[in-house]
């Protein structure tokens, strides 16, 4: 826990984040599990939502979410993969702000490897008619009438995967900021080659 760091070690810091995350991975309560990622659209604005973060590979140092291949973001992320994750641990006091540089994989190892494990309730999500984003004239969510109330069959799932998409975001760089009545603490941790250097900045 950040209570017991010594909250001046970097490395300590460093690896504490590194845990965190992979906590936010495997436990659905953990605040880190839905962070903000962050993008610039196609009219050079900022586009923020809460995503889920579904994998976070540790010695590469690339978090993963999924998302549909039709939504906007997946065009806007085509030509500008720069990317941004916000977290905020209310009990730590801790907020992370990630840079990353966001790849899209569809139809692809990657993506058939995790469609495997995804589960027929998340499955469904990809089975929208109509594409995320797009306008509608009365409030719904895309699903097909034959499947309201009840979870596709695999078979019936298995439509949905041409959409299935998943995100990688190559971390660059880490702004750590832990707040405390004694005095609040920032760190700037830049990535090359996965090898972190350094360096406290005013809060």
């Amino acid at each position: 826990m950040m209570s017991m760091l010594s909250k001046e070690n970097t490395n300590e810091i460093f690896e504490d984040i590194k845990k965190n995350l992979i906590r936010g991975v495997k436990d659905r309560k953990h605040t880190f599990h839905t962070p903000v990622f962050c993008n610039i659209d196609d009219q050079k604005a900022i586009e923020s939502r809460v995503v889920v973060l579904r994998e976070f590979d540790s010695p590469n140092m690339v978090l993963n979410f999924h998302t549909d291949f039709r939504s906007p973001k997946i065009a806007s992320l085509m030509k500008n993969n720069n990317s941004l994750f916000v977290f905020y641990d209310q009990k730590l006091k801790v907020q992370l702000r990630i840079k990353t540089i966001s790849s899209i994989n569809n139809q692809n190892i990657i993506t058939k490897k995790m469609w495997e494990r995804t589960k027929l309730v998340s499955r469904k999500c990809y089975l929208t008619q109509k594409p995320p984003s797009s306008i509608t004239s009365l409030p719904e969510d895309g699903i097909n009438d034959n499947l309201k109330g009840k979870e596709p069959t695999l078979e019936e799932s298995e439509k949905g995967y041409k959409n299935f998409t998943v995100v990688q975001n190559k971390i660059r760089q880490i702004d750590w900021l832990h707040l405390a009545a004694s005095g609040h603490r920032r760190l700037k941790i830049i990535l090359k080659d996965n090898i972190p250097s350094f360096n406290w900045i005013i809060p």
